[in-house]
């Protein structure tokens, strides 16, 4: 996959002083807009290309408001189509929601069982963290497996990914 910025960096640089100069009109900056995305798609490159995540939101956020019902239809079916692509992540396991509705918990039995002066404890950590999961209850290990379950059909709450 080739970088985005290398494919189309002679189309992007000819427009930036236009988009700059058009600072605090948004009609103008459309329609230049408009122009940028006529000409890449007029431009095949030889690899695909892929564009940073960033710039997919800032199109997302930014310029799907004020793109013509048109292409807000084709830019929403994109965006549905790279969300669906999230689908095929790895699914939560009763562990993994464990860990993540349990963290104060986990890490609270970390601290105390782990030699915080040795920087290299990543594999202890590790050991440790399956030991918590083999001392928490049964009746936590289905709350987790419940939850789960939910988050795998449902989606996990937004907090869960921050973690």
């Amino acid at each position: 996959m080739s970088d985005w910025k290398e494919v189309y960096t002679e189309i992007l640089s000819s427009y930036v002083g236009r988009y700059k100069e058009a600072r605090g009109n948004s009609q103008l900056r459309n329609e230049i807009l408009a122009e940028v995305k006529s000409e890449i798609l007029q431009h095949e490159p030889e690899d695909s290309v892929g564009l940073p995540p960033h710039l997919r939101v800032a199109i997302r956020r930014e310029f799907l408001p004020h793109l013509d019902p048109e292409d807000q239809d084709d830019e929403i079916a994109i965006i549905q189509h790279i969300l669906a692509a999230g689908d095929y992540k790895k699914a939560f396991t009763a562990f993994t929601a464990a860990q993540r509705i349990f963290k104060e918990e986990m890490d609270a039995y970390d601290r105390e069982r782990r030699d915080t002066k040795d920087l290299k404890t990543i594999g202890q950590r590790n050991r440790i963290i399956q030991k918590w999961w083999e001392s928490v209850s049964d009746e936590r290990k289905a709350e987790a497996g419940r939850a789960a379950e939910k988050w795998n059909k449902l989606g996990a709450p937004k907090e869960t990914h921050d973690l």
